[in-house]
C-alpha cells in the first residue's frame, strides 16, 4: 500500500493480528522492505509488523535531494500517525538504524524497545569524499555500476557463492532504487551526527552488529552501546553489513527474545 507523507508517497506492507504490539522495521542505503522478508515469519503471529519504503526508495516516491535524517524521521513518525499507531517497537539497519536513532532523541514517546543494526552514530568527515563518489557513480553511470561493490560491503563471498537466489534478489533491489533516492540519502547520511546527543535515550536498547561488518564495525557499535545507558550489545558471528539476511537465525532469536 501506499499512503501520502508530508510530501511523499510511502510504501508500506503491515501483517500480523490487529491489536497486537506493532514493531516497525526501517531499511538500508539502496534497499527496500522486502530486505526484512527473514523477520517476517517469527513475528508476524504476535506481532503486528509494519515495513516501509523510506523516501526516495522502493515504492515510496524519490524527489530530488537532498534529504536530511529528520526529514527521513518525519516520515516515519507521518506513517504512524496516518495509521493510527501510538507507539510502536522499531528496528533499524544501517541508515535505518540512524532514522531509529533520531527518533529516539526526537519522538521518544512514540517508542517502546529500540533495534539498532549495523549502524553508527556519527559519519565521520572524513568518508565526505566516499560519499561523494558513490553520488557520482549514480549520477553518471546509474546504480547498477554500484550493485558490485555494494554486495561485496553487504555480504561475505561464501555467502554469495552459498546463496546465489537470495545475492541477486538484493542485488535487484540496489539496481532499481531511484537515483535521486539514493543521492539524496546518501547526502543526509553523510551529513549524520547524533553522537552528542545519543546519551538521551533511555529507551531499552538492542545494538546489534555483524562480526566481520566493515562499514559500520563492531568498535561503532560499541561507541553506541556506551553512549545509551543501560543498552545491550550483541555481535552476529560471521556475518557482514546486512547481518539480519546472512546471520537470520542469530539476528531473529536475539530480535524475539529482546522483544519478549
Amino acid at each position: 500500500m501506499r499512503v501520502r507523507v508530508n510530501d511523499v508517497l510511502i510504501r508500506y506492507e503491515m501483517e500480523g493480528p490487529p491489536g497486537a504490539p506493532v514493531v516497525t522495521f526501517s531499511h538500508s542505503l539502496a534497499a527496500a522492505l522486502e530486505s526484512w522478508d527473514l523477520q517476517l515469519p517469527p513475528l508476524r503471529d504476535a506481532y503486528r509488523v509494519l515495513r516501509m519504503d523510506t523516501r526516495g526508495h522502493g515504492g515510496s516516491s524519490a524527489p530530488p535531494g537532498p534529504y536530511t535524517m529528520e526529514m527521513l524521521s518525519s516520515d516515519a513518525v507521518g506513517l504512524l500517525d496516518h495509521l493510527g499507531i501510538a507507539r510502536t517497537h522499531f528496528v533499524g539497519l544501517s541508515m535505518g538504524g540512524m532514522i531509529g536513532q533520531v527518533l529516539a532523541v526526537r519522538y521518544p514517546e512514540r517508542l517502546d524497545r529500540l533495534v539498532l543494526c549495523d549502524t553508527s552514530n556519527r559519519m565521520p568527515s572524513e568518508t565526505a569524499p566516499v560519499w561523494e563518489e558513490r553520488i557520482r557513480t549514480a549520477e553518471t553511470q546509474g546504480m547498477t555500476a554500484l550493485a558490485r561493490e555494494t554486495l561485496d560491503r553487504w555480504f561475505s563471498e561464501a555467502f554469495r557463492r552459498e546463496q546465489p537466489q537470495v545475492t541477486e534478489r538484493i542485488r535487484n533491489m540496489i539496481v532499481r532504487t531511484p537515483v535521486p533516492g539514493y543521492t539524496g540519502c546518501c547526502r543526509a547520511i553523510s551529513r549524520f551526527d547524533l553522537s552528542g546527543e545519543l546519551s538521551k535515550v533511555k529507551l531499552p536498547t538492542l545494538i546489534m552488529v555483524g562480526e566481520k561488518d566493515e562499514g559500520t564495525p563492531v568498535s561503532a557499535a560499541e561507541t553506541i552501546q556506551r553512549q545509551i545507558e543501560g543498552s545491550e550489545l550483541f555481535v552476529i558471528p560471521g556475518a557482514l553489513h546486512l547481518s539480519n539476511i546472512e546471520g537470520a537465525a542469530h539476528f531473529n532469536r536475539k530480535l524475539l527474545s529482546f522483544l519478549g
